[in-house]
């Protein structure tokens, strides 16, 4: 059967990844002679939650794996990352006003200390090209709509030319990026696929989710999975040494909709 079209396949919801519980078997252990062996009151071997993340060595080789074969061409947060020290480039399609007011695709200088493994991590003027898909005038109050918002929208006719100068080879690795992955980045893909592009991703979340995690050194900026208790950690004798994930979780930072409210479909 021929392959889904690129838009329809774009435009369904991406679910999100399971969590996968690996077994931590051990070898029984046979009782000393006369010792009577206790009651287990758990199985013989005990399950841990696996968050998926970068930075675990089975998680980066089978996120390179599957993004170089073409089987996956959305990524999260977690596996951009990934993408990123593997040799892919990203392809920033907002508007110019709104990465000045709201900031960069993280690109640390060369030679910063950072990442994971607190080693120089990969970064490099190449990296990122900004090429707006759609043009603004400015991000200015709006009284009508009584907040800020982006002025005169309008479709950037040269966005092809210019991408095709800045990556002229068609077999470039590229992870295409706007506010929220959801309007911009999903017409701008299309246009590059049309073009002839053989590697291309979405950034799931775009600019927004990404910059929640990681930050300008390419640092984590928050944990990856959900708090939860440990029963073992240490307490008074009413326990309260032992957290509550509600309250931990109540605990995080709060952050507003990853998705931008902005209509740029109008101007596409």
């Amino acid at each position: 059967h021929p392959p889904a079209p690129m838009s329809s396949v774009l435009a369904s919801p991406v679910p999100a990844r399971g969590v996968a519980r690996v077994p931590c078997s051990s070898r029984p252990r046979s009782p000393a002679r006369g010792v009577t062996q206790p009651t287990r009151a758990l199985p013989p071997h005990q399950t841990i939650a696996y968050a998926p993340e970068y930075g675990d060595r089975t998680f980066d080789e089978e996120t390179r794996t599957a993004f170089a074969s073409g089987k996956e061409f959305v990524a999260d947060v977690e596996q951009a990352r990934v993408l990123w020290d593997d040799g892919w480039d990203v392809l920033d399609v907002r508007v110019g006003c709104e990465i000045e007011h709201f900031g960069r695709f993280p690109n640390p200088p060369p030679g910063t200390i950072g990442g994971v493994f607190e080693t120089i991590v990969v970064s490099g003027p190449h990296k990122v090209k900004e090429i707006e898909v759609i043009g603004s005038t400015g991000y200015r109050f709006d009284p009508t709509a009584n907040a800020k918002a982006f002025q005169n929208k309008t479709k950037n006719a040269e966005f092809m030319t210019q991408v095709t100068q800045r990556f002229p080879d068609k077999a470039a690795k590229i992870i295409v990026v706007c506010s929220d992955g959801r309007q911009r980045a999903v017409a701008a893909l299309e246009q590059l696929d049309a073009a002839g592009y053989q590697h291309l991703v979405l950034l799931q979340g775009g600019y927004t989710l990404y910059n929640r995690h990681w930050s300008s050194k390419l640092n984590r900026r928050i944990p990856n999975g959900q708090f939860k208790t440990d029963w073992n950690a240490p307490g008074d004798i009413q326990g309260l040494g032992q957290a509550n994930p509600e309250v931990a979780n109540g605990d995080g930072i709060v952050y507003g909709s990853w998705k931008d409210a902005t209509d740029w479909k109008s101007a596409l």
